[in-house]
Order: C-alpha cells, then structure tokens, then sequence
C-alpha cells in the first residue's frame, strides 16, 4: 500500500494516555471486581476495556491502547 496523505492523517499514535495507569475510573471497577471474583481468577493488569476496534482497545478513562493480548482462537497477524 502506497502511504498518501489520506493514510497518514488516519495513522493513530499509541498508546496513547490520558491518565495514569490505571486511571481513576478503572480503580474503582477493578476495586469493586476485588470483592466479588475468586482470587484464583488472575490479571496480567487492571485493564477495564470500555471498547475495542480491530487491534485498538479504549479504557473506561479514554486511554488507547495496542491489543497485543490474544484469546482463544484467534489469531494476530
């Protein structure tokens, strides 16, 4: 694919932060997820996704982010 300058301004930069990680509104939702799920039902991170789109994921406090996380049957390429 030839790079024009219709790509490049689509072109996102990531991650992309608004917060700190996590930021205040995932806190409270991984604090409130503390009290009701089984300690055995481990996190790699506090990552509260609010949405997804391809490869990009947003936070509940709009930070971006580049999914390099994979469930199953699926496959990154």
């Amino acid at each position: 694919m030839i790079a024009t300058t219709e790509t490049k301004s689509r072109e996102t930069k990531l991650p992309r932060l608004l917060t700190q990680l996590p930021g205040p509104k995932a806190k409270r939702v991984v604090e409130q997820d503390a009290k009701f799920m089984s300690p055995s039902f481990t996190r790699d991170y506090p990552l509260v996704a609010k949405r997804g789109h391809g490869a990009v994921v947003e936070d509940v406090d709009g930070n971006t982010f580049l999914d390099f996380a994979a469930g199953i049957a699926v496959c990154l390429l």
